[in-house]
């Protein structure tokens, strides 16, 4: 018997992928575990967060880039303005203005994350699909320059 149906199988071509994530351990862990999987299947993954979890990445197996922002002052940030409109203590602190800079530096640094090349090794990048998670910003406008698929997710359920 013929092995037909092997014939029939497409080849899925080996991508450079990157996967960006802004926030805590708690968002870097099942990134780190979908990059595992598609590395397994012969991709380059490169995971795009902050610099405190270089070491963590990097265990992993996965390549690291990192983004700017600091991830505990962007969750302390969402706690005091938890809705659209920021509270009036936030206005007051100046927190606005640097908030701005650092989603400025992170919106760099997203750019950077899809087409430098990797900081340790020295080896060319340039992204050819994005998987992100929403606060990651800069996604949607990388994917677009690049003109490359880009799947946002989300690892929290909303949902039963």
């Amino acid at each position: 018997m013929s092995n037909k149906k092997s014939e029939n199988v497409l080849e899925i071509p080996h991508l450079d992928i990157l996967l960006l994530i802004v926030g805590t351990r708690g968002d870097v862990q099942p990134f780190i575990a979908l990059g595992r999987v598609l590395l397994a299947a012969g991709h380059r993954i490169r995971l795009a967060t902050h610099e405190t979890f270089r070491k963590f990445v990097r265990e992993n197996g996965l390549e690291f880039y990192p983004l700017a922002g600091d991830p505990e002052y962007l969750m302390s940030f969402m706690v005091k303005n938890s809705g659209i409109i920021p509270s009036v203590s936030s206005i007051a602190a100046g927190d606005l203005a640097k908030n701005r800079h650092v989603l400025t530096e992170i919106l760099a640094s997203t750019w950077r994350a899809c087409t430098a090349e990797d900081d340790e090794t020295g080896k060319p990048f340039t992204a050819e699909a994005i998987i992100a998670n929403p606060p990651s910003f800069g996604h949607i406008h990388c994917a677009h320059k690049l003109q490359i698929p880009l799947h946002i997710m989300f690892t929290m359920p909303w949902s039963p």
